[in-house]
């Protein structure tokens, strides 16, 4: 009788949560556009949305049906593309130390429905060089930039410049974790990704700190807002470095993978420090917190977007993340936080109630000194909210 109470109990609780997310979903439906609560007017207005990962569907599009026009109302978008838009061998043949499944080309056709102008190859499910090189030509064929992979260790650190309204974007993004390094980090003369090597979760290879701030350094003068990122290491699972598979946690690996780790603070700080404008990580199917260093902001882990792998179903915490440029500086930073309905389709919530504030509070236990308030519909991480905003 017990035993049946609570499967009630869990059963209603599942009910609600799908009538709180539905009722969401119906602020982004196609046709509608998120209620900003500062409009872009002559800003440019930049979106940074979750790991993308879109598979095992009819029609790949809808992915982002409930939030396509939002997303198209914004002048960029970038993303984490996860995995390789290729034909997959199935879970125990798309990378050899991990199950996984490619999402395979039709992949690129989520990413056309939103014009998504530019998307991160460096993460831990690039497998092999063969695969990573189809999916960039399919990205070029398709007009999607590209940045943290390439034919060599140049290309891989070699930036995304893109631009929009006069205003010059730079990208640049890494990965602290993978599976085999031989296979998946770019060398002088084998294509792979950039690398960001953390063994310890606390401290950053030198070589690999020296390159960030090379590449952030000579990215500088030749852009007007520079966005870093990196794939986190993700410290509460067992980490792989060289060829040999470990299933140890390296030392001072934190459990809890909504808290960022040591070693990302100093790999944001080193960027920003560099002459970064705006440091973001993905890659621990968590949201994290924020922080402001020096005036500039931080989002430690922005979670999921359109993720369909299987077996990550319960992870559907993200955020979209809007940046707002105004004389070619950034003037505002906001994050809506984003889960997915019965069909695994993305869905923006408001911070202001139900799962969203739930999603909030994540965020806001994780950011010491930020005040985080809630203007309108989206958290104010950086800029001045609205009057009457109010605090979490």
């Amino acid at each position: 009788m017990r035993h049946d109470r609570r499967s009630v109990r869990r059963l209603l609780a599942a009910i609600l949560l799908s009538a709180v997310i539905a009722a969401a979903a119906r602020v982004g439906a196609a046709g509608d556009v998120w209620p900003w609560a500062a409009p872009a007017g002559d800003a440019v207005a930049m979106l940074i949305i979750g790991d993308i990962q879109v598979q095992r569907r009819a029609d790949p599009t809808t992915a982002f049906a409930h939030v396509r026009d939002t997303l198209l109302g914004a002048d960029l978008i970038y993303a984490n593309l996860e995995g390789m838009l290729v034909p997959s061998k199935g879970p125990v043949g798309d990378v050899p130390d991990k199950k996984w499944v490619h999402p395979g080309p039709d992949g690129v056709k989520a990413l056309a429905s939103i014009k998504i102008a530019g998307v991160g190859v460096a993460n831990n499910v690039v497998w092999d060089e063969a695969n990573l090189l189809a999916t960039m030509r399919l990205l070029d064929a398709n007009g999607i930039g590209h940045t943290g992979g390439g034919r060599n260790l140049d290309e891989a650190h070699a930036p995304l410049i893109l631009e929009r309204k006069g205003v010059k974007f730079g990208f640049l993004q890494y990965t602290a974790r993978w599976y085999r390094q031989s296979v998946q980090m770019a060398t002088a003369t084998k294509a792979g990704v950039a690398r960001i090597m953390s063994v310890d979760g606390i401290t950053i290879d030198p070589g690999d700190l020296a390159r960030l701030q090379a590449d952030v350094k000579k990215l500088r003068p030749l852009v007007d807002v520079v966005v870093v990122s990196h794939h986190n290491r993700d410290g509460a699972t067992p980490v792989q470095f060289g060829d040999e598979q470990s299933s140890e946690r390296a030392g001072g690996a934190a459990a809890d993978r909504t808290k960022p780790e040591e070693y990302q603070k100093l790999f944001a700080r080193t960027a920003l420090d560099s002459g970064a404008d705006l440091v973001f990580g993905h890659g621990t199917h968590t949201i994290q917190g924020t922080e402001i260093y020096k005036g500039k902001p931080i989002l430690y882990a922005v979670g999921h977007s359109a993720f369909d792998q299987p077996g990550y179903e319960n992870s559907k915490d993200g955020m979209v993340v809007r940046v707002l440029v105004r004389g070619k500086k950034i003037a505002r930073v906001s994050f809506v936080p984003v889960t997915r309905d019965a069909t695994n389709s993305m869905v923006m919530v408001s911070p202001a109630s139900g799962e969203g504030a739930r999603l909030a509070a994540i965020v806001k236990r994780n950011s010491p000194g930020v005040p985080l308030p809630i203007d309108g519909q989206e958290v104010v991480v950086l800029g001045r909210p609205a009057q009457g905003a109010t605090q979490q």
